[in-house]
């Protein structure tokens, strides 16, 4: 008797390249929100090379590095799904409904939207760097290996932190809205997403870094660029991962009836 995948794999890898093959096909739509991101992205490096222009040539290259990256990989160091607008418009009826757990088709789902992103403006960004000066190689061949498990953990702890607000978002009838600036508003700046934490005034760099948030980007984005202990920071990252899921089951567990007739 062979053994194969479970059924329920099979779904989520159906439901993810039925969302990769959408998004692939937006057209000239993500070509806009590439361009868009792009811009953003290279106001930014401009913003560190006047802020920096007078420190030594390898503290400005390791944060126009850090920024590019940062940028290339905005997607996963911000994961979210789109659970909550799911039960925002309603379509969190049929998904309760489907053969696969919700979160999980949510997860599918993303991960499928990532891939056009990835090969259209990621691996491109980061072929075309030097273009614009930025030199966006990793720190050494031990910092491109310790970056996987370290992305990856970043991304698991966006998910879980996605499921903890959609889960207040139910119980507090908050909008989706309220929901997504609240994301913003703490994790742009406090995750190291745009501005590295050392950089960050009033001594925030000395406790930030403990935070989950920091996790989510600051972590991996150091790893790439050589700065900090790879084993630690991924150390961390595997802690908040583990606290933030248990805590994110715990509150989809309570609020899951409440979702079912929120958006609906």
């Amino acid at each position: 008797m062979s053994i194969g995948h479970p059924p329920e794999f099979g779904r989520y890898r159906a439901s993810a390249w039925l969302a990769a093959t959408g998004a692939s096909g937006d057209g000239l739509y993500s070509a806009i929100r590439y361009v868009i991101r792009l811009l953003r992205l290279l106001v930014l490096l401009t913003i560190w090379r006047g802020v920096l222009g007078n420190e030594d040539g390898s503290e400005l290259g390791r944060v126009l590095t850090y920024t590019l990256v940062a940028g290339a990989f905005a997607n996963q160091l911000d994961a979210r799904t789109d659970l909550g607008d799911a039960i925002w418009d309603g379509r969190i009826a049929t998904w309760f409904v489907a053969p696969v757990r919700v979160f999980g088709l949510a997860v599918a789902n993303t991960l499928g939207r990532w891939a056009p992103s990835l090969v259209g403006y990621t691996i491109p960004v980061l072929a075309l760097a030097p273009l614009v000066g930025v030199d966006p190689r990793p720190a050494s061949i031990g910092a491109a290996v310790a970056f996987v498990p370290s992305i990856a953990l970043a991304v698991a702890i966006g998910f879980s932190l996605d499921l903890l607000l959609v889960s207040l978002m139910a119980r507090t009838g908050w909008s989706l809205w309220d929901m997504q600036r609240l994301r913003v508003t703490f994790g742009t700046v406090l995750s190291g997403a745009v501005i590295p934490l050392g950089y960050l005034p009033w001594g925030l760099a000395d406790w930030l870094p403990w935070f989950p948030l920091a996790s989510m980007a600051s972590a991996p984005l150091r790893i790439w660029v050589g700065d900090g202990d790879p084993g630690l920071l991924i150390a961390g990252q595997a802690a908040w991962a583990m606290i933030g899921w248990i805590a994110a089951l715990a509150a989809w567990g309570r609020q899951r009836e409440r979702l079912v007739g929120y958006g609906g």
